[in-house]
């Protein structure tokens, strides 16, 4: 195979990039940055880790009783338990942003030559910030008022700091790309149109179907059979039960449904944020939160399990139950790319009342029944109210973020919550239990500071390193290369992409992975051996499939080629024939061995010329 890609530099790129495995908060760096008990540096850099086994990265918000953080502190005050058993600290370090961060641009390629990772930092002097607008699990009116409160924030945004913005309705979307400039963001988000989730029943509906399965067995009691009993019908008893029934199984399945589509978001999300160093934090703003990562809540499948008294009701939750549970694949995969989650709940004061349509469906109710019925409601609501919050401070809890609820005020959480996230400091441990069984571990971090409160990620599962099997990591590259998806940067890649010309008929597609990003096994003779992924798809302008070629590349390096591979790239080739036309191209590759993805999107014309 011939180099082709000399021109390209990856310094820059490589410097900026903090690679990771994805495990449940263990992660493999690069550079040393050792425990001390010395007072940690306080310029702002974050600490980065040099390990060569397993470490549980840790960052550690520590506030006082006015909510700001408290710096100074030295990694001789801190104590970390893992399932109450004290872990020693290998690395410590802390994050706090300068009083005026600088906004650096995004990376200018040369022509032809595009990245995965175009927005680079010289020193991580402050977290990216994603905020999602979820509107698979929220109804219009929330998510118009919810947009409103998020263009005030950005209306406002302190300079320098990164945000992207994203919006989930069936799938995840990018809406704008990190950028610190306050217009751009603004502009973005005001030319987001709603979008009304057909996974989402109004709360109405839901009201009246339990109206007319009361009303239907009224009319079936000896009371209510008209002025001719003996004209006997078939009983309409069991239709009420059944209506019930039905409204349950869908309410179930509308669950399970948003549950897949927002654990598939968070995946992808986690994938795009990969490859930026440090904390990262998500900003959800949403009406519901279908997941929970604890040990001690309960998914929806389970609870479906346990109204029906069925083990399985469809092959989405055997997937759920019997492959690595997507819940503990997600939540490693948020641990492991350092993703904290501030989940907002968009509707503010929330009034509990019903909204019950007097027409026919409450003919047949008395006194007693529409007393009932109120009753059932308000149990109903309030229940759901408490598991959203529930759900909410677990989702907040399990990735070191915090949940806000209950308050209208959505442009002071979104600025509380990126404010809190942006100092922190870093610990790292090795655990000293080796058993990797997927069990859940609980973790405890003690500060020798009075009157602190301590904000970070309670626990992980103890997942295998290779959490998802084979076949579902090319699920995930197969999704990476869709046209609409947002690019992966778990491996930070560049590419070089010709078009056809007058010697050359196929498209030529030269790729740059960072090699201190991929995962090489050792053999017996001290070679290091990996299999890397490539993939190329083209997309023409109705978004069909126009071309595609996968390849793979075994790697088997002598310990001197893989020490200069580090300080360089790994290079691949591919060439792809079109048609003429216009084409989106969407490259990425996949570490065969860790998982990690990269991916990048690049336009590309093929002229009439090249055919000729």
């Amino acid at each position: 195979m011939k180099k082709r890609i000399g021109i390209f530099v990856l310094s820059a790129l490589a410097c900026a990039a903090l690679s990771f495995s994805i495990l449940a908060g263990a992660q493999d760096s690069h550079n040393a940055a050792p425990a001390q008990g010395a007072p940690a540096d306080q310029s702002g850099s974050v600490p980065v880790i040099h390990a060569t086994s397993r470490l549980v990265l840790l960052d550690v918000i520590v506030t006082d009783h006015y909510g700001k953080f408290v710096p100074g502190l030295k990694a001789s005050d801190f104590t970390v338990l893992e399932d109450n058993k004290p872990q020693k600290l290998s690395a410590f370090g802390v994050q706090i942003p300068p009083a005026a961060p600088k906004s650096y641009p995004p990376v200018k390629l040369p022509p032809h030559q595009y990245s995965n990772f175009t927005y680079v930092k010289p020193v991580a002097d402050r977290p990216v910030t994603v905020v999602l607008m979820d509107m698979l699990n929220t109804t219009g009116m929330d998510q118009a008022y919810a947009r409103k409160q998020m263009i005030k924030f950005l209306e406002k945004l302190p300079p320098g700091q990164p945000i992207a913005l994203f919006a989930l309705t069936s799938k995840l979307r990018m809406i704008q790309g990190f950028s610190g400039d306050s217009d751009t963001l603004v502009a973005a988000a005001k030319a987001l149109q709603g979008h009304e989730s057909l996974l989402l029943s109004p709360e109405s509906q839901l009201q009246n179907d339990e109206n007319l399965a009361t009303a239907i067995e009224n009319t079936a009691s000896p009371s209510s059979k008209g002025p001719n009993p003996s004209l006997s019908t078939m009983p309409m008893a069991p239709v009420g039960q059944a209506l019930r029934d039905a409204v349950s199984a869908q309410d179930s399945f509308q669950k399970l449904e948003r549950m897949n589509m927002t654990l598939t978001a968070l995946d992808t999300l986690a994938h795009a944020v990969a490859g930026y160093p440090g904390r990262k934090n998500l900003i959800w703003l949403s009406a519901e939160f279908p997941v929970v990562f604890g040990p001690g809540l309960t998914p929806y499948n389970a609870v479906i399990n346990m109204q029906t008294g069925t083990t399985h009701t469809n092959d989405q939750l055997r997937d759920l139950e019997n492959d690595t549970p997507p819940l503990q694949q997600t939540a490693a995969l948020l641990a492991a790319v350092r993703l904290a989650i501030y989940p907002i709940d968009v509707r503010g004061q929330v009034s509990l009342g019903t909204g019950i349509d007097i027409s026919a469906q409450t003919a047949y109710l008395g006194t007693v029944d529409m007393q009932n019925e109120a009753a059932t409601t308000s149990l109903r609501q309030t229940t759901a109210l408490w598991d959203t919050h529930e759900a909410m401070t677990d989702i907040a809890r399990e990735t070191g973020g915090r949940a806000f609820y209950g308050t209208n005020d959505l442009n002071d959480a979104i600025s509380r919550s990126v404010q809190q996230g942006s100092s922190y400091y870093t610990l790292a441990y090795t655990p000293t239990n080796r058993d990797w069984k997927g069990k859940y571990r609980k973790i405890e971090v003690k500060a020798a500071v009075p009157s602190v409160e301590l904000t970070y990620r309670r626990g992980y599962y103890a997942l295998k390193e290779r959490v998802m099997k084979a076949d579902r990591a090319k699920v995930e590259m197969a999704a990476a290369l869709q046209p609409s998806v947002p690019e992966s940067t778990g491996l930070v890649l560049k590419v070089q992409v010709l078009p056809p010309d007058a010697d050359h008929k196929a498209v030529r597609i030269d790729y740059a992975v960072d090699a201190r990003d991929i995962s090489f096994n050792d053999s017996v003779d001290q070679r290091k051996q990996g299999s890397i992924g490539f993939a190329a798809a083209a997309w023409d302008k109705d978004l069909k499939l126009a071309g595609q070629v996968v390849e793979t590349k075994e790697t088997n390096f002598p310990p001197d080629a893989y020490q200069d591979l580090l300080h360089s790239y790994l290079p691949f080739h591919q060439e792809l024939e079109l048609k003429p036309g216009t084409y989106t191209l969407r490259l990425g590759v996949l570490d065969l061995t860790s998982h990690k993805i990269g991916s990048v999107g690049v336009p590309i014309t093929v002229p009439e010329s090249a055919h000729r």
